[in-house]
């Protein structure tokens, strides 16, 4: 409550302006409790309320303040967390109707279950939907592209922009016939009509995102604005067409910054906070009493924008604790259902030699890192699905898929394949393909959604599967391990957390599992300096890989100075024998596409790695 006391302190000295508290959130991505921060200090981490913590100062604030609050949120607010995705975001619309949004505006992880499911959703919400480039406003109803609200007589409009570039990162199937146009055409139509209606003050609600470096990208960008026509702008670049804006509130990226933007350009002020259910802001507007115009901001609580919900600064609300405790005492491991409503495109490409590793009586599934997926844009799909075809594997694992829309154009390409890719990570998603008819599908989880700090934000994604001939059930776990700066310790507590499920499922449910991905280590690693030992240790499961690591021609990553096995593939003994195994290599995509050069512009600076062995 200090905070909360010293805001109350510095209203006594408010001038003759008029002042208006705005309250802003983003990214919330379903997290409500309370949680302990390892992500802020993994040795000593602070306790972070959670959302009970912003109900009760809002409540505490609302005794204070002699007008209406104005509170507001900048999109992907239920996917991430078991919370908001057990009944797919609608106890997250019952949350924010608590609260008293204002106003919320859709970011790419809202459309993640599908257009559909945020409409239905929507439906039972108390706050203003707004999005003023929806290329068609009747398919998305009910939506608006703006607003205006009135407080201390002040008409204060609130424009909504989404994220241009959901187009690529969403699947098509999942959109339907919602697309979006350029965030900066917007403005130039909506802003014309905002002031047609007398609007005061003119505030841009958007999930187009404030990026990490903020400086380094807005320099980029004033130094190349002149070259490249972009299709969307991320929330600073906007901020240089904003001239009659006063203030840009963004979300879309979970990265937050304690003070706004200034735009040299156009004067706007650009805000966004920390996302997953760590923070909000709060700001005063300023506004000339007399005149009715926009003065500036002013920080609040320690002259900051955004502020951590840290039980040393913040008390919970016990009511909304209940209420949030109820509801995840009854949330269990959320499963999801496999929805891929799919166009398929009939075209044959020809352009690499690339053998097949099919065998008759075998089951073959490859590891693959596609490097930030697609690394050349439709030149990768072509690529990438003419090796599938070509290789003919029976089951693929695909790491850093960096925009998911783009995957399911591959997919279109594939028919014989169907596939789960990632609902909760928070970036790089991961994606399992496997044939249709060899296979029936079971179930698809994300393991560890609301513990995934240890793996970086990319919980592993489970599939469970059935195999036809031989009515054999199993399980593949695809994961992308944490690298670089604090990576190997993160991977131990990762390989731990996961060697203690699997474990537990095989003792005790005879489950049979393959497990594998990019694990960001080395077999070859000295002891300490590697992940592996759990799975080393425990003679139920094996490296299937362990064999080729030492023979530097079939390295995973064989770029200099780096050269390493990276990608691996675990099982359990009990279910790959290995007197069953016909084959385990590295692919040499290289050598079939001409020169590691070639492969690496069109696919990955990863080898995929594959594994063929007979099913009993």
């Amino acid at each position: 409550m200090r905070l909360i006391n010293l805001y109350i302190f510095f209203q006594i000295l408010i001038s003759s302006e008029i002042s208006i508290d705005l309250i802003t959130t983003n990214d919330i991505h379903g997290v409500l409790q309370e949680q302990t921060a390892y992500f802020m200090n993994p040795q000593y981490p602070p306790t972070i309320i959670g959302a009970s913590a912003l109900f009760n100062y809002m409540e505490e604030l609302k005794k204070v303040s002699d007008q209406d609050l104005l509170l507001l949120d900048g999109g992907n607010f239920f996917q991430g967390s078991n919370f908001g995705m057990h009944d797919k975001g609608q106890s997250m619309i019952e949350w924010m109707n608590m609260l008293n949004y204002d106003a919320v505006v859709p970011g790419q992880y809202d459309f993640i279950l599908g257009n559909k499911n945020l409409q239905n959703i929507f439906k039972s919400a108390n706050f203003e939907v707004l999005g003023s480039n929806f290329d068609c406003l009747d398919c998305f109803p009910n939506v608006k592209p703006f607003i205006i609200k009135e407080i201390s007589g002040v008409k204060i409009a609130i424009l909504g922009i989404v994220n241009a570039e959901i187009n690529d990162l969403v699947p098509e199937s999942k959109l339907g016939e919602l697309s979006f146009y350029n965030e900066a055409k917007a403005l130039k139509k909506w802003i014309p009509e905002i002031k047609k209606v007398g609007a005061d003050v003119i505030i841009v609600l958007t999930s187009s995102g404030v990026p990490w470096d903020r400086e380094k990208v807005y320099q980029k960008f004033i130094e190349n604005k002149d070259k490249d026509s972009m299709s969307s702008y991320n929330a600073i670049e906007l901020g240089y067409y904003a001239d009659e804006v006063d203030l840009i509130i963004s979300g879309g990226i979970s990265k937050g910054y304690n003070t706004a933007w200034y735009d040299p350009n156009s004067h706007v002020y650009t805000i966004q906070n920390y996302g997953n259910g760590t923070s909000f802001g709060h700001i005063k507007l300023k506004i000339d009493s007399e005149y009715k115009k926009f003065i500036g901001i002013e920080y609040v609580n320690n002259n900051q924008a955004s502020h951590t919900l840290f039980s040393d600064d913040f008390r919970p609300d016990k009511k909304a604790t209940q209420w949030i405790n109820k509801k995840m005492d009854n949330i269990e491991s959320v499963n999801f259902e496999l929805d891929n409503p799919i166009k398929y495109i009939n075209d044959e490409q020809n352009d690499w030699d690339i053998s097949s590793i099919n065998t008759e009586d075998g089951l073959e599934i490859i590891t693959w890192n596609c490097e930030f997926f697609p690394a050349a844009n439709d030149s990768t799909i072509l690529a990438l699905s003419e090796a599938v075809k070509d290789l003919d594997a029976d089951i693929i694992a695909f790491q850093e898929i960096k925009r998911a829309g783009w995957f399911e154009k591959l997919m279109q390409r594939l028919p014989e394949y169907d596939y789960i890719i990632s609902l909760q990570a928070s970036f790089m998603d991961l994606a399992t393909i496997y044939k249709k008819d060899q296979f029936i599908f079971k179930n698809h989880q994300e393991l560890f959604s609301d513990n995934d700090y240890n793996f970086a934000g990319r919980p592993p994604l489970k599939l469970d599967l059935t195999h036809i001939n031989s009515n054999k059930d199993f399980s593949v776990i695809n994961l992308h391990m944490k690298c670089c700066d604090s990576g190997l310790k993160r991977r131990k507590k990762a390989v731990k957390m996961l060697y203690d499920y699997v474990s537990i499922e095989y003792d005790n449910n005879n489950k049979n599992f393959i497990v594998l991905g990019d694990w960001n280590d080395d077999l070859k690693d000295k002891p300490e300096q590697h992940c592996f030992d759990p799975f080393l240790n425990d003679e139920k499961f094996y490296f299937s890989n362990e064999s080729i690591v030492y023979d530097i021609s079939q390295a995973s990553y064989p770029k200099e100075p780096y050269i390493s096995f990276l990608d691996h593939i675990l099982v359990s003994r009990n279910f790959v024998k290995k007197s069953s195994i016909n084959k385990v290599m590295t692919i040499p995509m290289d050598t079939y596409m001409k020169g590691f050069d070639v492969y690496e512009a069109y696919i990955s600076d990863h080898k995929p790695v594959f594994l063929s062995f007979k099913l009993d």
